[in-house]
């Protein structure tokens, strides 16, 4: 459905999911059929508000999360279901990207943009009329559609760049809605303002623990606005000042979200937290992180639960560490879940994925070589002691690669196996039903953002540091942490971002204690070894969760240039990969091009140069 029709149906689309729809709908206007029928009460306001989480649960709107975010990475290859997936699907895979894919089709998304729109313009006349819908009921479920929307909004720039933006609702067929594509960092900076204005307004805590992740919060809004902060700050246009400010920004933001954890984890409001938690990490890091394995579960030398993986990925989800995750489960749920996350489904698998393959498989890239116990050596991603390497995917002989995280319902793992990662023989439950949740934001998430922009913090100061020993140029000033840390130097900054990549990835090989598997302060001495140890760990940790894509266009844009990302893209493709990396010199091409249909209909939209130029060549040809 392309912009001006998503628009004008959402109010329809709105109406359709609650109880009160009238019989009157053909014959009264849609505005009509809003003000009369529909927006009344307390109850209609709510309705609406859960309607928007529902619509972040989508099969399409899912689907495309994952299509954006993870398949245009250099995490992804074709499966062995590859035959039954889209055509389109199939020429993402293979970089033939045009304006004709269907994945190119936005409208999920602004039909949920526009739902929340309409609770912005609705509620406050509720409020007004209803006494049961008080001020503070307002102030919170504006502060849900507004994070919703902010994140719809922040897909969108981050997948295509400059897009069509309002804040207005759509409720009137006499409204014009052909909008051009406004700059992706006027958008931004809007949503940032939007997000800083209310995100106190969510509420910290909710009685119902599910809810805690299933639904908006105020740790989810500074986990979306750390990750708005880090991307605009990643612009090699602006002066490094300003970036600098925004990095430091992101830091704040991110030190909320593990203060409340860290919080959270003391109260232990009902006793049962603290048993799941890894002391070790906690002890000598800080980070209250769920704990993968301890010798003590082990009996047989092989087949040991990663306890974590499963607590997060497994089960019922909605773990300690998640902030923010999308439900789906067997029974009804009302906070936007439904009974199947088809699109796992469709693209990771399902029951007997292992056997049979799916879809997608994760790239051999990752294992160039047979993985040892070294940290990162051979150009491994995985050293063999990394739980990581058996709980994300699974490799036999016959079918590797087929990826098991969100596929599986608890994972089992092999320990002590040096030089071993193939986990042939190991029984994994694999679900019956794809009802796995979709995690947007975890702990580990928010902390190598942090992470990420402490090493760029890091640069910045080494960077003035040495135009001070040129000329009269001072340092930025100190920066005192919520926990009483200062920290004025690059080399602080840099111990900080190492210590939270030691923590997350020490949880992730808890039952060795040999140096060498691990990552050692003293191998890393300048940023661009920093950069790495951190990309790296955040591809380790959050494989096949939507964020590879986004990380590496991140860095594409903070550099200024698609080398070192095109070079990694490239490496996917086995037959086209000088084409691919010819066409990615362009930074406009890591962006997806508008869908043709929708450039038909709104002549205010322009073409994404980078796909102009490839339609061109191809009529020319």
């Amino acid at each position: 459905m392309k912009l001006k029709n998503i628009i004008k149906s959402i109010g329809l689309a709105t109406l359709s999911s609650l109880s009160l729809v009238s019989c009157d709908v053909e014959v009264l206007p849609l505005n009509q059929i809003i003000a009369q029928n529909y927006w009344t009460s307390k109850a209609d306001v709510e309705s609406v508000v859960f309607s928007c989480y529902t619509g972040l649960t989508s099969s399409d709107v899912i689907t495309r999360m994952i299509i954006w975010g993870e398949v245009r990475s250099d995490n992804i290859k074709e499966g062995q279901q590859i035959s039954q997936a889209s055509k389109d699907l199939q020429y993402l895979l293979n970089g033939n990207i045009l304006e004709t894919n269907t994945y190119c089709d936005y409208s999920a998304f602004y039909k949920l943009i526009n739902r929340c729109n309409t609770v912005e313009l609705y509620a406050p006349v509720i409020q007004e009329r209803d006494p049961n819908y008080t001020e503070s009921d307002l102030r919170q479920n504006l502060a849900e559609v507004k994070a919703i929307r902010g994140l719809c909004y922040f897909y969108l720039i981050r997948t295509f760049g400059d897009v069509p933006f309002t804040f207005v609702a759509s409720i009137d067929d006499d409204q014009n809605y052909y909008l051009p594509a406004t700059p992706q960092e006027l958008i931004l900076d809007t949503l940032i303002m939007d997000l800083e204005a209310n995100v106190n307004y969510a509420p910290k805590r909710y009685v119902n623990e599910i809810e805690n992740s299933a639904r908006i919060s105020r740790n989810a809004i500074n986990a979306i606005l750390a990750d708005m902060y880090l991307w605009r700050a990643s612009n090699a246009k602006v002066d490094a000042a300003t970036r600098n400010a925004d990095y430091l920004k992101c830091v704040e933001c991110c030190d909320k979200v593990i203060d409340a954890k860290i919080a959270e984890y003391k109260e232990d409001r009902y006793g049962t937290l603290k048993p799941q938690i890894s002391r070790e990490i906690y002890a000598d890091y800080g980070f209250p992180l769920l704990e993968e394995w301890a010798e003590s579960d082990q009996t047989s030398g092989q087949g040991t639960n990663a306890k974590a993986f499963n607590r997060i990925f497994g089960g019922d989800g909605n773990s300690f560490e998640s902030i923010f995750e999308l439900n789906f489960e067997e029974e009804s749920h009302r906070y936007g879940s439904s009974a199947e996350n088809s699109a796992i489904g469709s693209l990771y698998g399902g029951r007997n994925s292992g056997e049979s393959g799916a879809q997608l498989a994760a790239s051999d890239v990752m294992m160039s070589t047979i993985p040892d116990a070294n940290f990162e050596s051979n150009d491994n991603l995985f050293s063999s002691y990394d739980f990581r390497s058996q709980t994300s995917f699974l490799y036999h002989e016959s079918n590797p690669y087929t990826i098991q995280k969100y596929v599986v319902e608890r994972a089992r793992v092999k320990v002590g196996a040096k030089n071993v990662w193939s986990v042939d023989g190991l029984s994994n439950s694999a679900r019956s039903e794809n009802y796995a949740n979709w995690i947007l934001y975890r702990l580990t998430d928010v902390m190598l953002m942090k992470a990420e922009a402490e090493v760029q913090i890091a640069g910045y100061l080494d960077d003035n540091a040495t135009a001070a020993a040129d000329d009269s140029a001072t340092p930025a000033p100190r920066r005192v942490t919520p926990t009483g840390n200062v920290y004025s130097t690059a080399k602080e900054y840099y111990d900080d971002a190492f210590n939270i990549v030691r923590a997350i990835y020490e949880r992730s090989t808890p039952q060795t204690k040999v140096a060498s598997a691990k990552p050692q302060r003293s191998n890393f001495n300048i940023k661009k070894d920093f950069d790495l140890l951190v990309e790296h760990e955040r591809r380790r940790e959050l494989l096949f969760e939507g964020k590879r894509y986004y990380d590496l266009v991140r860095r594409a844009r903070r550099e200024g240039s698609t080398t070192y990302v095109s070079g990694l893209l490239s490496s996917k493709f086995t037959q086209n990969a000088s084409a691919m990396r010819i066409k990615m010199a362009m930074l406009e091409f890591l962006y997806m091009p508008f869908y043709d249909d929708e450039l038909d209909r709104n002549p205010l939209l322009k073409q994404n140069p980078a796909y102009d130029k490839e339609k061109k060549n191809e009529r020319n040809y």
